[in-house]
């Protein structure tokens, strides 16, 4: 009886630490989704009474001329996760290793374009990428590789790329720190080891390095992944999504219709395709974070 009465206790201490954030979850985030959802089955304006459509908004959507255009947007603009880890992969092996000297002035100097606000850091780069003022264009032209300025936020093929180097550019700090975390955290007996059975960089680096940090890649490429999909306001304040729809990616796509448009119902409709590419694009890093997490349980 004792024993019940203490499993008792403990499930109701665990129920009180877990509420808040049950209840934040549900009232702030699944409800919401659920009104989201119920929203995009009608033509629900700002002003006026909302109109059910079925799925008409989901038809609408998919035969749109954009939504072709904006699905391309958003995967390449996706690429920037793949550049972020690429950066933050190599600036991290690199600071680790012993003989770089002042490691933690490196570190801070990294570090400051994570430091700064998204739409600081996109206001640099409207100058710099500015066709008449811009250093960008300056050195091109000087340097013989292009013959005149390139309106780089205005042209079809360049302004993709564009919001995706800039947000490249801005966040890869972000993995770096968790890929730095996670490699200071191999013992160096590790490496001492390896180094006696013959293995060179290369090997010790795939036997010992990346087994240990795959976790951390595999965290910081799904979250990466998620809030770079998330974010509008470093994108739409260097293209605005344009021109036209070119770099209108799923999430300005939303905003465009909620706040220019006035129509919600099609807003959510974008929404929960946005949910349904984002699922499907972090669905493998889960499955594999998930194998990580059964490999270490075993091993443990």
């Amino acid at each position: 009886m004792r024993k019940g009465r203490r499993f008792d206790s403990d499930t109701w201490l665990i129920i009180c630490f877990l509420f808040p954030t049950l209840a934040f979850l549900i009232f702030m985030l699944w409800l919401p989704f659920v009104q989201g959802v119920w929203m995009s089955f009608h033509n629900w304006p700002f002003i006026g009474e909302p109109k059910w459509l079925g799925l008409q908004n989901y038809r609408d959507l998919v035969t749109a001329d954009y939504f072709g255009t904006a699905i391309v947007a958003t995967l390449i603009y996706s690429l920037s996760t793949v550049i972020q880890l690429g950066l933050a992969l190599i600036a991290a092996l690199a600071l680790n290793q012993k003989f770089i000297r002042f490691r933690q002035v490196w570190r801070g100097f990294m570090l400051m374009p994570y430091a700064m606000p998204p739409v600081v850091t996109g206001a640099i780069w409207m100058y710099l990428l500015d066709p008449d003022l811009g250093m960008v264009t300056h050195y091109l032209m000087k340097l013989g590789i292009i013959s005149q300025p390139i309106y780089w936020a205005s042209d079809p093929t360049w302004a993709k790329w564009v919001i995706t180097l800039v947000a490249s550019w801005t966040f890869w700090p972000f993995m770096f720190l968790i890929i730095l975390a996670s490699l200071q955290s191999i013992p160096e007996s590790y490496y001492e080891l390896a180094e006696v059975y013959g293995a060179n960089l290369w090997k010790r680096f795939r036997v010992v390095t990346l087994p240990h940090i795959r976790g951390a890649i595999l965290t910081a490429v799904i979250i990466r992944i998620v809030w770079n999909l998330a974010k509008i306001e470093q994108p739409f304040q260097l293209t605005g999504g344009g021109p036209g729809y070119e770099t209108s990616i799923l999430s300005i796509l939303t905003y465009r219709f909620a706040f220019l448009s006035g129509n919600f119902g099609m807003a959510f409709t974008v929404g929960i395709f946005l949910v349904a590419f984002t699922t499907l694009l972090i669905a493998p890093f889960l499955k594999g974070f998930q194998a990580q997490v059964t490999q270490a349980r075993k091993m443990g």
